[in-house]
C-alpha cells in the first residue's frame, strides 16, 4: 500500500537540477491520483522513457481560490499525491503554489516561466480537456499552435472511461460523500487511503475493550458519517480494523473524528505514528444508543461482521 518510492518535490518558481531537467511533463490537480490520472501518468513514463518525469500541479485547489471555497476538502495530501506518483514511477512533483497572481498568468507566460524556465521540458503529455492559463485560453488548439515555437512536442492521451463515465476527481468525492467507498475503489483504482499519524483521544475505545486509534485528517476529505471495515498499514505490517467516522452522539460529542479499532494488534502505543487506513465497505450509520452496553454490543457485532468481510476479501 505504501510505496517506497516518493516521487521528489520542487515548488515554483524554483529552477529545478539539472538532472529534472529536459524530460517530459504533464500538468492538472491529480487530486486522488485516480484511474484517469494513473492513464496519464504512464503515458508520461512511456514519453519520458530514461529522461524525467514530472507532475506539475497546484497547492491550494484552484476552486478553494476562484471560487473562494474553502469548503472543498482533498482526497489526497500532498504526501500521499507524492507517493501515488512514485508508485507510477513519477520523478519530479511540481507545486505551483495557486494564487489569484497565477490565476492571471497568461497562458503563454505560464508555458514560458514553468515549462520552459524552471523545467526546461521537451515534452507535454496532457488530456484531451486540457485547458491552462488565465480564462483558460491554453486549450489544446493552442498549445499545438504554440508549443513547437519552444521546442516542446505535444502528447494527447483519450479519455479514460470506467463503467461508462469518465474517471474524475468530483465523481470520486461524491461518492465518498455518500459513504460508497466500493464504488470510489473501483474509479480510483485501489481502496480509497487516510494516511495521517495518530494523536491522542479521550481514552474512550479503551474504557469500553476497544481502543481505537485517533486520525487527524485536516483538511482532507473522508467518507460519510459511519461505521466501515477497514485494512490498515502499520510499520509495513497490515491488519483487519474497524473505523469510526463521527461525533460519538452516545457521549454528546461535537468535533468530527476518524478513529480505528485495529484487530489482533499487539498492546503497543502508536501515538505520532503515522499509519494508512484503507476503507473497504461500510458497514452502517452512525447511531446513538440509549447506554454503554449498548454501544458495546454493537460493536462486538460491527467487529465481527468486519471479521467476516475481510475474511472473503
Amino acid at each position: 500500500m505504501n510505496s517506497t518510492r516518493r516521487a521528489a518535490l520542487a515548488r515554483f518558481p524554483r529552477i529545478v537540477p539539472d538532472r529534472f531537467r529536459n524530460g517530459a511533463v504533464t500538468v492538472g490537480n491529480f487530486d486522488g491520483v485516480h484511474l484517469g490520472h494513473e492513464h496519464v501518468l504512464r503515458r508520461l513514463r512511456q514519453v519520458a522513457g530514461s529522461r524525467p518525469a514530472t507532475v506539475v500541479s497546484f497547492y491550494p485547489h484552484p476552486i478553494r481560490v476562484l471560487r473562494r471555497d474553502a469548503g472543498l476538502l482533498y482526497i489526497s495530501s500532498i504526501r500521499e499525491k507524492a507517493e501515488r506518483c512514485g508508485e507510477l514511477n513519477v520523478d519530479l512533483l511540481y507545486l505551483v503554489h495557486f494564487t489569484r497572481v497565477i490565476s492571471e498568468m497568461s497562458a503563454v507566460s505560464f508555458i514560458e516561466a514553468v515549462f520552459v524556465n524552471a523545467l526546461g521540458i521537451k515534452d507535454l503529455v496532457v488530456g484531451e480537456d486540457v485547458a491552462i492559463g488565465r480564462g483558460r485560453e491554453g486549450t489544446l488548439a493552442y498549445l499545438r499552435d504554440v508549443l513547437p515555437k519552444y521546442g516542446i512536442a505535444l502528447h494527447v492521451v483519450p479519455k479514460f472511461i470506467v463503467g461508462g463515465g469518465k474517471a474524475g476527481s468530483r465523481r470520486i468525492r461524491e461518492l465518498l460523500e455518500f459513504g460508497d467507498v466500493r464504488d470510489a475503489a473501483q474509479l480510483i483504482g485501489k481502496p480509497f487511503t487516510v494516511s495521517a499519524r495518530v494523536g491522542h483521544g479521550d481514552k474512550r475505545g479503551s474504557a469500553l475493550g476497544f481502543p481505537t486509534a485517533n486520525i487527524a485528517v485536516g483538511s482532507r476529505l473522508i467518507p460519510k458519517r459511519g461505521v466501515y471495515v477497514c485494512r490498515v498499514e502499520v510499520a509495513g505490517k497490515n491488519y483487519g480494523a474497524v473505523a469510526n467516522i463521527g461525533v460519538r452522539p452516545t457521549f454528546r460529542g461535537t468535533g468530527e473524528r476518524l478513529e480505528v479499532h485495529i484487530l489482533d494488534f499487539p498492546c503497543e502505543s502508536l501515538y505520532g505514528q503515522r499509519i494508512h487506513v484503507s476503507f473497504l465497505s461500510r458497514l452502517r450509520d452512525e447511531a446513538k444508543f440509549e447506554s454503554v452496553e449498548q454501544l458495546k454490543t454493537q460493536i462486538s457485532i460491527d467487529v465481527e461482521r468486519a471479521r467476516m468481510e475481510l475474511a472473503r476479501e
